[in-house]
């Protein structure tokens, strides 16, 4: 009987080439980021439009208001960008911003960013499976799915990195709508907690 192999996995050789070329790529993006940055800062900011954009987003942010919340969780909840969102979130609170509608700006801003996340990760999972084991990749997903739903609504629970585990999941395609959901779960009950005690402080 033919044995088949549903996994491929590739060479030691073949990682190391692609690792190496991707570190090349990403220093020289840095490099060019560093050089030009100011540049396109500059450039950016000259543009009435765009100038009066970044300063409302800004002004929003550093203000603590609703559009803030929602821009502030967008940004913050992008992987790369670490954010500390449970403290943003509660100085709107003290801001005076009513519960409700604080505890919606902040959770869409969030999931969107959550969204873009899992979709990035999915879409750059060939290119990072070139450089993991491929059987490690898919034996985490099985792992996942039947035991991982407690850890993805604990990491958005607690103050743990959990964009970047959305864009783990990503690119190991873990479920959507099931992530979707503990995300938001998990989420949203740690605001509802935060809520509860800032009222209490406030009697």
């Amino acid at each position: 009987m033919a044995e088949y192999e549903f996994i491929t996995e590739n060479s030691h050789w073949h990682k190391i080439i692609t690792l190496t070329t991707l570190i090349a790529l990403f220093l020289i993006i840095l490099i060019i980021s560093v050089f030009f940055a100011n540049f396109f800062y500059s450039l950016i900011i000259g543009i009435p439009f765009t100038s009066q954009i970044i300063s409302s987003i800004k002004d929003n942010i550093t203000g603590a208001t609703l559009k803030g919340l929602f821009y502030a969780h967008f940004i913050g909840g992008i992987f790369v960008i670490p954010s500390p969102d449970e403290v943003i979130f509660y100085y709107a609170l003290i801001k005076g911003n009513p519960y409700l509608l604080s505890l919606l700006a902040a959770v869409a801003g969030y999931m969107l960013a959550q969204v873009i996340n899992y979709f990035l990760g999915k879409k750059l999972s060939n290119i990072i499976l070139q450089l993991v084991s491929k059987k490690k990749v898919y034996s985490s997903r099985r792992l996942a799915n039947r035991y991982g739903a407690w850890g993805v609504f604990i990491f958005n629970l607690l103050p743990l990195p959990a964009p970047l585990l959305t864009f783990a999941l990503g690119i190991a395609k873990y479920n959507f709508t099931r992530l979707f959901l503990l995300t938001l779960a998990g989420k949203v009950t740690k605001y509802l907690v935060l809520i509860g005690i800032h009222a209490l402080t406030q009697r």
